[in-house]
């Protein structure tokens, strides 16, 4: 009776077993797969950001407020003002983190393009202003492998080529607003309706030279349409 019994239990344990799913080991992410996984961007304050793309590489541009944390795959530095290119704060690297520069964008007064598989990086004009020179600054358009795309203005004036950026279809815009060295909200609203992206992001828009990385109050007098205001600390889904 005792082994009929204990045969019987077996039988029925199989049984059950059969009913179940398998389970599967979680598949090895590569660069061509990224479902389930968005594009995610932390504003760090000032003109810093920090993107996480769908395969989870690491984009830093302009380092200079906020922690470094997460180790990069991508530096980008619109210019070689202070509070846009302390690279060294990134000390979290991947043993192939690259990192692209103004003098690398920009050369000859030619803006080059990178095809990174992960992200395309489009270098646009930058500049206009006694600050900034164009010869040495850009704005860059990153394009992910969802069709999103976000433009960072760096640090600029309204440039020659922001009447053709609307065909670029843009998604999300940061725009410096501070005013002082670049365009303020009258003008970074003119930008913004030239551009023309889905939202228009102002960022960059502090100059009391207190330490504070962000104006709140400047933010929510920017006047352009599908103004969007991301405080620092604060992250967005890309979609």
């Amino acid at each position: 009776m005792a082994i009929t019994a204990l045969i019987t239990g077996l039988l029925l344990i199989c049984s059950c077993n059969q009913n179940e799913p398998a389970i599967q080991n979680e598949p090895v992410l590569n660069e061509d797969d990224s479902a389930g996984h968005s594009v995610e961007l932390l504003y760090m304050g000032q003109g810093s950001l920090r993107i996480v793309t769908e395969t989870e590489k690491v984009i830093y541009i302009d380092p200079y407020a906020g922690e470094y944390s997460l180790a990069a795959d991508l530096i980008l530095v619109t210019h070689e003002h202070f509070d846009h290119n302390a690279i060294e704060r990134v000390k979290n690297r991947q043993p192939d983190c690259r990192i692209i520069r103004s003098q690398n964008a920009v050369i000859d007064g030619r803006h080059h393009t990178f095809e990174l598989g992960y992200v395309r990086v489009e270098a646009v004009e930058a500049g206009f202003n006694r600050y900034h020179d164009v010869r040495h600054c850009v704005g860059y358009v990153l394009t992910f492998t969802n069709g999103q795309k976000v433009y960072v203005s760096g640090d600029t004036s309204i440039t020659d080529q922001m009447s053709e950026m609307s065909e670029m279809h843009i998604d999300y815009a940061f725009l410096c607003t501070d005013g002082v060295y670049n365009m303020g909200n009258d003008e970074a609203a003119r930008a913004a309706e030239m551009i023309g992206a889905r939202h228009n992001i102002p960022y960059h828009n502090s100059t009391t030279g207190n330490g504070e990385m962000f104006s709140l109050d400047a933010a929510e007098r920017f006047a352009a349409r599908n103004k969007l205001i991301i405080r620092p600390g604060e992250t967005i889904t890309i979609e």
